[in-house]
């Protein structure tokens, strides 16, 4: 969904990793959605994280262990310092980041049934995959997503391509069939880049470039066919994947040069994507997408018939990179891609060059340099300078010898000398290293004194364009009739110890958020549908209520981060009690910053405020409290209609929103049997009321997983409190 409208701009996207196996056989895994899947570990799951929590900046090392950003987003210990709960020093990208883990080779993949009849061969991959999503305006409308596949077999694979298929519409929420008149039609976006300058110096004399870096595409994108109507447009952008440097090796001459050069396992530069543009209502074969593997493959490759020119359909677009040449046990490919929505094509260009910028990132200085004074020299590169891009260590079994320096430098990419008169002829010392497994040598491979300067050897891609106050931690309590909402204040101990916010930014406050009116059309819910129920500050100055009216004195802080004190989650808290039970509602707590700015006699106040988002593992239902015994269960509502007042249309996710509930159950564990007036069990519900809980709902599927028809049903309900029998009427 297009954030903010009702307008829908992506169905689905699947990756695609084609390869040869050591059979020969052409294989693809993830043409249909099912063939990756996560383990069956329930703590195998999505996971959410915001910038500016613990651990989570950028370019720092969190943990003191001597490693910068080390970590990656899977709450495993990766750097084996026993920290496994959290991770500790990861580098967040953006304002919220997405992670996922899942493989192509699970038993339910293998045994599925899939319509095009095809059994699924596992090619024994793993993917590690990170959405990023920033808040910042002219950037909320991009999604980047990072894919990291690992070879977890024993077998090598061969001549591999990696592919993101996207069914991509351009429809509003109320068209059913609004994404059949889509059209696809192909738009360059261009981004410049000032690197700033590079210097070297030879015999004494100091030679500059200016450094400027130009970055092209020409990317398909859906739109409605029809002009003017005021639907989104969306594409799907490519940025970057993995290269291999050994491709770089341009100069035979040196013994075994050639031989590392064909070693290489990547393509030289992240430049290798091409699109293809199919329409899902045509034949596969012509111009429909494929549907078995050979025919995938093939059009990974580019070998598969794309849609006509100007079709109109539903669109969907297959961007490809590759070919790579081998993927051995354990090794990885990485894939960077970002999706970008908008309400008109010119928009959505300036939004793709966003994404672009978002990506390139910026180059740091990570490692300590040589201060020596011939640490400008040109055959000086430890760390990324003068041009020197790469510490080059070739795989175990490669040796061979080149020069690091690449001398040719001085004909073709030096603007001028800083001390004229230039010397006419310039006639570098050539030098020969051996490189070897074991030991990486600093190296200009691409002779391009602009990719390794000022001893920024690192680079940090998905920029951060904005400094958005982070959300704080919170939880909700469910109870009768009422929810209670409770946070943290770790935005303010993070701002107050300058690790967030704007320049000149400091913490205002914060505000509750419900959602309640909600039909759930969509995954994600529009920012329309927030209902503001409380805004509180440090005063009253901007008709806040003020934080100390709901502030917990009692509880204690828990550690002291930035020399300020942090208080756990109840340090504030509210209770909603305009709230029905068995009703599903949404709760955020964001946090708001300013800035004041004075002009003449005039006080502008600015502020930023931490975005509206929760997913569908937040809905809190209240409910009603046990009783003692088991005298009264009844069910609600009943009789039961379709399309009750609290049921909510099935997402990805939470396929069965509706239910009926039992209520007045006891504070003990007991057991709920449905069952038909001919005396059939149609499903069971077990209930744990031990805790307060008096309210169990039951999803109106049968325990064979089919649902049940309209008629009346009979219950019991078994518990050490005793036992008690109902019915109630189902109408659909």
């Amino acid at each position: 969904m297009n954030r903010g409208t009702v307008h829908e701009a992506l169905s689905r996207a699947e990756l695609w990793v084609g390869a040869r196996n050591a059979r020969g056989q052409l294989r693809v895994s993830g043409g249909p959605m099912l063939e990756w899947r996560p383990t069956l570990d329930p703590a195998d799951r999505v996971l959410i994280g915001w910038a500016g929590r613990p651990g989570s900046k950028r370019g720092v090392d969190d943990d003191g262990d001597g490693a910068v950003d080390e970590e990656i987003f899977n709450r495993r210990d990766d750097d084996g310092d026993g920290e496994v709960d959290e991770d500790e020093d990861l580098g967040f990208a953006s304002q919220q980041v997405l992670a996922a883990e899942y493989v192509d080779d699970r038993p339910e993949a293998v045994n599925y049934g899939y319509p095009n009849g095809e059994h699924h061969e596992p090619l024994g991959l793993s993917v590690h995959q990170e959405c990023y999503a920033w808040s910042v305006p002219g950037y909320d409308g991009i999604a980047g997503v990072q894919f990291t596949i690992t070879n977890h077999g024993t077998e090598t694979l061969q001549q591999l391509y990696l592919g993101l298929y996207c069914d991509l519409d351009s429809r509003g929420r109320q068209e059913p069939g609004g994404h059949l008149d889509d059209r696809v039609v192909f738009m360059p976006i261009v981004n410049w880049f000032d690197e700033g300058i590079s210097r070297t110096s030879l015999r004494g004399l100091f030679y500059r470039r200016t450094c400027m870096t130009s970055l092209g595409r020409t990317v398909p994108v859906v739109r409605d066919a029809a002009r003017g109507s005021g639907l989104p447009c969306a594409a799907v952008i490519p940025l970057a994947h993995t290269t291999d440097p050994l491709a770089m090796i341009s100069n035979f001459a040196f013994p075994g040069a050639r031989a590392a050069h064909d070693a290489a396992r990547a393509p030289a530069r992240d430049t290798a994507f091409h699109y293809a543009a199919f329409a899902q209502d045509l034949p596969p074969g012509q111009g429909g997408p494929p549907v078995v593997d050979g025919d995938r493959y093939d059009a990974l490759a580019g070998r598969y018939p794309n849609a006509p020119a100007n079709h109109v359909g539903d669109a969907a677009v297959l961007l490809t990179s590759g070919p790579f040449v081998s993927l051995a046990p354990g090794q990885s490919l990485e894939l960077a891609v970002a999706f970008d929505a908008a309400d008109d094509p010119d928009t959505l260009v300036t939004a793709m060059e966003h994404a672009v910028y978002v990506h390139h990132g910026q180059r740091v200085n990570l490692m300590p340099d040589d201060a020596s004074p011939d640490s400008l020299s040109y055959d000086h590169g430890d760390t990324g300078i003068n041009g020197h891009e790469v510490c080059l260590e070739p795989p175990p079994g490669l040796t061979f010898n080149y020069d690091p320096h690449c001398p040719d430098k001085f004909y073709a990419m030096l603007d001028s000398c800083e001390t004229p008169p230039c010397p006419v002829d310039i006639h570098p010392s050539a030098s020969e290293v051996t490189y070897a497994s074991g030991h990486c040598v600093w190296t200009d491979l691409d002779c391009d004194l602009c990719t390794g300067f000022e001893g920024k050897e690192t680079i940090l891609r998905w920029l951060d364009p904005g400094s958005v106050p982070p959300a704080p931690a919170s939880r909700t309590v469910r109870g009768d009739h009422r929810v209670i909402i409770a946070w943290d204040n770790l935005p303010e101990v993070l701002m107050k110890g300058g690790q967030v916010a704007a320049p000149g930014y400091a913490f205002a406050g914060y505000r509750l958020y419900r959602l309640s009116d909600w039909s759930r059309e969509s995954e994600v819910p529009p920012a329309t549908k927030w209902q503001l129920l409380a805004a509180f500050g440090r005063d009253t100055l901007e008709h806040e209520l003020p934080l100390v009216a709901i502030t917990d004195s009692t509880l204690d802080y828990d550690y002291v981060l930035y020399r300020e004190k942090h208080y756990p989650v109840g340090r504030y808290r509210v209770t909603d009690l305009e709230v029905l039970n068995g009703f599903d509602y949404l709760y955020v707590v964001t946090t708001v910053s300013e800035k004041r700015v004075q002009e003449g006699n005039v006080v502008h106040v600015l502020r930023l405020e931490s975005p509206l988002v929760a997913a569908l593992d937040s809905i809190v239902v209240p409910h009603l409290t046990a009783r003692k015994d088991v005298s009264q269960v009844w069910v609600v509502p009943n009789p039961y209609r379709a399309r009750a007042p609290w049921d909510r249309p099935p997402v990805p996710g939470d396929p069965f929103g509706r239910h009926v509930d039992f209520f007045g159950l006891p504070r003990a564990r007991s057991t709920i049997r449905i069952y038909t007036v001919a005396g059939d069990l149609v499903a069971q519900v077990d209930h744990d009321g031990t805790t307060g809980d008096g309210q169990a709902a039951w999803n109106l599927i049968s325990r064979n997983g089919q649902d049940v028809e309209s008629g009346i049903y009979l219950f019991t309900v078994d518990s050490a409190a005793g036992r008690f029998t109902g019915r109630f009427v189902l109408i659909r």
